[in-house]
C-alpha cells in the first residue's frame, strides 16, 4: 500500500555546537567541538541522557514542518540541504544528454513545475484505474498486482530479492506478508485512543481519496478496502514472531506453491514480472495461505475497490496538490507534523531515493572528506582487534566457540564512505513529465532488482546511498556499512579528540560489529549462512544472556506509559551495549584513553562518554514517538544511553555514580555478552 510518511521522515537533523580543543595540552590543542549545556543539577547515575542533553532540550524548537530535532534521527535534514544545492546547480546547467548531472537535474527539474503536475490532476494514473475496472477474474486481478509491483508499488505480494540463507552464494525470491496501510498489523486492532485516532485518520484519507478520483459512495468504499485490510492484517505474524529466523524461512518449490496457493497464479505472476523462478523462499506462509482463500470469499468488485485503493495512495505523493494534502492530513496522525516540508526538500528525498547513487557521486566530490575515509577504516580495523580481545576474555563462551566467532568477525567485509563501483542508471529522464519519470526509475529499480536474481550476490553493492547519515550490518553478506553521511559531527570530525570520536561514531562502529552477533546475526556464520557455530552450552548461555536484555529494556518507558518492546528491539539493544564495550577497550589502546589529561574540565573518559549521550540528542514529537515505538527495532534515545550505561563499570567509575542513583545497578546486575 501506501510508502508510509513516517518511515520516510526517519532521517536526520544537524546541531552545531560551540567549538573548544583536545589533545594532550589545552593551550596547544586544535579547536573542536565542545560539550555545551552540562545540566549539572541532574545526577550522571539519575540520567545521564539528560545530564548531557536537557539544556539543549530545553532550547530546541521542533520546526513546523519537522516531527522531531536533533543529531541521531534528524542529521539527514542538513543533509538535504546540501543535496537541494547540488540539485539546484544542476537543474540549472545546460547538462549532456544521459549525463549524470542531467538526469539528476532534469528529474529534479520534472518534480519541482508542480504549476504542470497540478494541471495533470490524476489523469496519470487514469490507465491504471482503467485497467481495474477491466478485471474480470482473480487471474487478471493478480496480473495487475504483478505488473504494479514492477512500478514499485507493492501491494498484496511482497515480492523482493537477496541471499539464500541456507546459500548465501545465490540469490533467490523471497515473498514477504504485505498488504496493509496502516504501519503494522497492531495497528487495526488496538482500542487505545492513540490508536483509534490513526485508525480513523486512516479511512477518512481513503474516504477522500475515492473522491478525488471521483468515485461514488467513497465512504462505503473506504470501509470495505479496511475490512479488506483488517483480515489481511489478522494473518501477519507480530513484529516479535517476524524476529525469529526459524519459522520465517520456508522454501518451496515453484510447483509447491502454485499447488498450495492456486488463486496466486504464482507463474503468470512471475511470466508478467519476467523472471525465472524455480524456488521461493515464502517467508510467512499462513499470510498467502489465507490470501488464497480470500481472492474467492471476497467480492471481486471489492478487490477491485482494494487495489484502487492501494494504487491512489501509492501515488497520492505524486499527483496534484489535493492528493499531497490528503497524504499529508493522515501522515499527521503518525507523526504530529503540523506542516508540510517544501517542495525542494521533497523532491531531494525524492531523488535520493531513486537517482541516490547519482547524486551520491555529485555529494562525496563535493563535501566528502576522503581523510575521513582513511581515518574510519583504521577505526573499523583498531575495532576488530578490541572486539577480538574481549572474546578472549568472555566468561560464558568456551575456546571452540571463541575460534568460530574470531572467524566470523575477521572474515567481516568493511564499506566504508561510498561504493568502489557506482551504479549506474540506463534511463532516460525528461524534463516535462515528472509521474512518467518516477515510472521509469522503479522499474529501473525492479530491472536492478530482478537482474540479481538466480546469481551469486553482488558484493558492490551498497543497501543505503553514500549521503545518508546511517550505518548498518548486512548479515548474509557478513559485511557492516558506514556511508559517507555519517562520517561527520557529531559522530565523527577529523580535528576532535580521540574520546570525542570514539564515543561517537566509535559506539556506531561496535554497534554494527555487535549486530554480526546479536540473537540474529549469531545465527549466521562466516559466509553468511544460517547455521549453528555454537555449542550447546555456550548457545543456552548466549540465550539466557539475551533474555536478560529483553527483560531490562522491557522496563523501559516514554511518554510516561509507553513500554519499549524489549523483544522486539533486543537485536539493536544488544548492539548498542556491545557497542560502548567495544568502543572503549578501543580507546584504552590510545595515548589519549591511558592518561586523565582533563580537556574541558573532564577527563578522557568522561568526554568517551558524553559523546556518546550526545550522538543520540534528539527531541521528538510524542505522536511521532509513539509511532516509533509501535514500529522501530531501536529503542528511543533516551534508552540507547541511559540503557547501556547502566550495564557499564566504567561510565559508574567515570562519573562516580553511587547506589540510590535512579540508573544504579549492583555489579551482579550489570549485564554484559560482549
Amino acid at each position: 500500500m501506501k510508502k508510509l510518511p513516517y518511515l520516510i521522515i526517519l532521517l536526520l537533523i544537524f546541531i552545531s555546537c560551540k567549538e573548544s580543543h583536545s589533545h594532550q595540552e589545552e593551550k596547544e590543542a586544535p579547536k573542536v567541538p565542545e560539550f555545551d549545556g552540562i545540566s549539572q543539577n541532574i545526577k550522571p547515575g539519575d540520567n545521564f541522557f539528560a545530564h548531557v542533553n536537557k539544556k539543549w532540550n530545553d532550547n530546541a524548537v521542533i520546526a513546523d514542518d519537522q516531527v522531531g530535532v536533533g543529531s541521531y534521527m534528524f542529521l539527514n535534514i542538513p543533509q538535504r540541504e546540501l543535496l537541494e544545492e547540488i540539485l539546484e546547480n544542476a537543474a540549472a546547467s545546460d547538462n549532456t544528454k544521459g549525463s549524470v548531472e542531467q538526469k539528476l537535474g532534469d528529474f529534479y527539474a520534472s518534480g519541482m513545475d508542480t504549476v504542470q503536475i497540478n494541471k495533470r490532476g490524476f489523469e496519470p494514473i487514469k490507465p491504471m484505474l482503467d485497467e481495474i475496472n477491466k478485471i474480470n477474474d482473480v487471474k487478471s486481478l493478480m496480473q495487475l498486482v504483478s505488473e504494479e509491483q514492477k512500478n514499485g508499488h507493492t501491494s498484496l505480494i511482497g515480492l523482493y530479492i537477496s541471499a539464500d540463507q541456507e546459500n548465501s552464494k545465490f540469490n533467490i525470491m523471497h515473498a514477504a506478508q504485505s498488504g496493509l496501510g496502516l504501519p503494522d498489523r497492531d495497528y487495526y486492532f488496538g482500542k487505545d485512543e492513540e490508536t483509534v485516532a490513526i485508525q480513523e485518520a486512516y479511512k477518512t484519507y481513503l474516504t477522500t481519496l475515492f473522491k478525488l478520483v471521483n468515485e461514488p459512495n467513497a465512504e462505503q468504499n473506504a470501509l470495505t478496502v479496511y475490512s479488506i485490510e483488517k483480515q489481511l492484517a489478522n494473518e501477519h505474524k507480530t513484529r516479535v514472531e517476524r524476529r525469529k529466523i526459524e519459522g520465517n524461512y520456508n522454501k518451496f518449490s515453484l510447483a509447491q506453491i502454485v499447488k498450495m496457493q492456486p488463486n496466486l497464479n504464482w507463474e503468470s505472476q512471475f511470466n508478467t514480472l519476467g523472471v525465472q523462478v524455480d524456488s521461493v523462499d515464502m517467508k510467512q506462509p499462513a499470510y498467502y495461505n489465507a490470501l488464497d482463500k480470500m481472492l474467492t470469499k471476497i467480492s471481486l468488485n471489492d478487490w477491485k475497490l482494494y487495489l484502487k485503493a492501494s494504487v491512489i495512495s501509492n501515488y497520492a505523493d505524486y499527483l496534484s496538490t489535493p492528493f499531497e494534502e490528503a497524504s499529508f492530513e493522515y501522515s499527521k496522525a503518525l507523526t504530529g507534523q503540523s506542516k508540510k516540508q517544501t517542495r525542494e526538500q521533497a523532491m531531494v528525498r525524492q531523488v535520493d531515493g531513486l537517482l541516490g547513487f547519482a547524486l551520491g557521486q555529485l555529494y562525496t566530490k563535493q563535501h566528502f572528506d576522503e581523510a575521513a575515509k582513511k581515518r574510519a577504516l583504521e577505526l573499523v580495523n583498531n575495532f576488530q582487534k578490541a572486539f577480538e580481545a574481549r572474546m578472549d576474555n568472555l566468561d560464558w563462551m568456551s575456546d571452540s566457540t571463541k575460534v568460530k566467532a574470531k572467524e566470523k568477525l575477521y572474515a567481516i567485509t568493511k564499506k566504508i564512505g561510498y561504493p568502489d563501483v557506482w551504479r549506474e542508471y540506463d534511463v532516460e529522464i525528461n524534463k516535462d513529465q515528472y509521474f512518467e519519470n518516477i515510472i521509469t526509475l522503479e522499474r529501473n529499480d525492479f530491472d536492478y532488482m530482478a537482474a540479481q536474481l538466480n546469481k551469486a550476490p553482488d558484493k558492490d553493492r551498497w543497501g543505503t546511498t553514500p549521503s545518508t547519515v546511517t550505518a548498518y550490518y548486512n548479515a548474509s553478506l557478513n559485511e557492516i556499512v558506514f556511508p559517507a553521511g555519517i562520517l561527520q559531527f557529531p559522530y565523527f570530525d577529523v580535528n576532535a579528540d580521540d574520546a570525542v570520536n570514539y564515543g561517537g561514531i566509535g559506539m556506531v562502529i561496535g554497534h554494527e560489529f555487535t549486530h554480526a552477533f546479536d540473537d540474529r546475526g549469531a545465527q549466521y556464520d562466516k559466509e553468511g549462512n544460517v547455521k549453528n557455530w555454537w555449542t550447546d552450552d555456550d548457545l543456552k548461555n548466549f540465550k539466557a544472556k539475551t533474555q536478560q536484555i529483553i527483560d531490562r529494556y522491557s522496563e523501559f518507558t516514554v511518554l510516561d506509559d509507553v513500554h519499549v518492546n524489549g523483544a522486539t528491539t533486543v537485536g539493536e539493544n544488544v548492539a548498542d551495549n556491545g557497542g560502548i564495550s567495544i568502543a572503549y577497550d578501543a580507546f584504552k589502546l590510545t595515548k589519549q584513553g591511558q592518561d586523565t589529561i582533563k580537556i574541558g574540565g573532564y577527563t578522557p573518559d568522561q568526554r568517551f562518554f558524553m559523546s556518546i549521550a550526545r550522538i543520540w540528542r534528539v527531541k521528538t514529537r510524542d505522536a511521532f514517538l509513539r509511532t516509533y515505538i509501535n514500529t522501530n527495532s531501536h529503542s528511543p534515545a533516551i534508552w540507547r544511553v541511559n540503557g547501556p550505561l547502566m550495564n557499564s563499570t566504567p561510565f559508574y567509575e567515570a562519573f562516580d555514580v553511587k547506589p540510590g542513583d535512579s540508573n544504579y545497578k549492583a555489579v551482579e546486575e550489570r549485564i554484559k555478552i560482549w
